[in-house]
């Protein structure tokens, strides 16, 4: 390598470092506009409620890849509901590591762990309350299909890791499961996370529910969300019709609403709806006085010592 040609290596490994999309077009990943957002974006806490298969996994997977290699001695976990999503998210790492010709050697490299000899290791552990436990400082952590992921663990291993970690990156990436657990609690009125929407172009004709019409002008759409605090997009893996439409008749309306229209509709066994439930809270509240109670756990305390 000549003198120039050394000094130019090290000029774009500066920029690969301080940007990731930069890094990921280097290894000749082309993203979608969103996922070049969520790469450029400075936020701590991302949430990216997504489409099935609208690439969220992907360009997620590629965080860590980029973290152990500029943050020498870093820690990166990924967080996975179920053994074969987590196998697939390590793949995905290794298909980007596998791009870099001037990636940092493997000293380990097993189905859960990679380690580098930088000293950095990105790991894949399931999401139990006791396998996300004892972890300190990560720099990146990830929660893959977050909405399958009990809220002990969030609360008792997820939440921990992040104390006095202020350069930690959280990323919450999944379709919707439901109107409950802490995925849709952040996602519908947490200010403290960036909220990502990448939804199906198409909607559930209201007046066929086995057929499909276009949403919106993906304009009006993306400003009906900001009016929300959401960033959104229309996946540009789901323009075509005719499969969105196979997906309807195969899943039916509930299903096809909530994993590609990412809406949050209610379980199809609740005897009483999440509306109903919040509505009967909000009466108890009112009928004890407590109006500025917003759980009903503190309803419960507060009856317990004071009724």
């Amino acid at each position: 390598m000549t003198r120039e040609e050394s000094k130019r290596f090290v000029a774009q490994q500066v920029l690969y470092g301080l940007s990731r999309s930069h890094y990921i077009a280097a290894l000749g990943w082309k993203p979608f506009e969103w996922q070049a957002q969520v790469l450029k974006s400075q936020h701590k806490r991302k949430i990216i409620n997504g489409s099935r298969q609208s690439g969220k996994s992907t360009i997620v997977s590629s965080v860590p890849c980029h973290t152990a290699k500029y943050y020498p001695k870093s820690l990166s976990i990924i967080l996975a509901p179920t053994e074969a999503q987590a196998i697939e998210d390590i793949l995905k790492v290794k298909e980007f590591i596998a791009s870099d010709p001037s990636y940092p050697e493997i000293k380990r490299d097993s189905q859960d762990e990679i380690a580098l000899d930088n000293k950095s290791r990105i790991l894949v552990i399931p999401a139990t309350e006791r396998s996300a436990r004892g972890y300190s400082r990560p720099r990146t952590i990830v929660l893959d299909e977050a909405s399958r992921i009990p809220d002990v663990v969030y609360k008792s291993g997820v939440r921990p890791m992040l104390t006095d970690n202020p350069d930690s990156e959280l990323f919450a990436i999944s379709t919707p499961n439901g109107k409950q657990g802490f995925f849709f609690e952040a996602y519908s009125s947490s200010e403290r996370w960036e909220r990502y929407e990448i939804r199906s172009p198409w909607q559930i004709n209201p007046l066929d529910n086995w057929h499909l019409v276009e949403y919106m002008d993906e304009q009006a759409y993306k400003a009906m969300m900001a009016e929300r605090g959401i960033l959104a997009w229309y996946s540009p893996r789901h323009f075509s019709l005719e499969e969105q439409q196979e997906n309807l008749e195969a899943m039916g309306m509930l299903q096809y609403q909530q994993e590609y229209c990412c809406e949050f509709v209610e379980q199809e066994d609740m005897v009483f709806s999440y509306d109903e439930i919040e509505a009967a809270f909000s009466q108890t509240c009112k009928g004890l006085g407590i109006d500025s109670f917003d759980t009903i756990e503190s309803v419960i305390d507060y009856r317990a010592v004071n009724l």
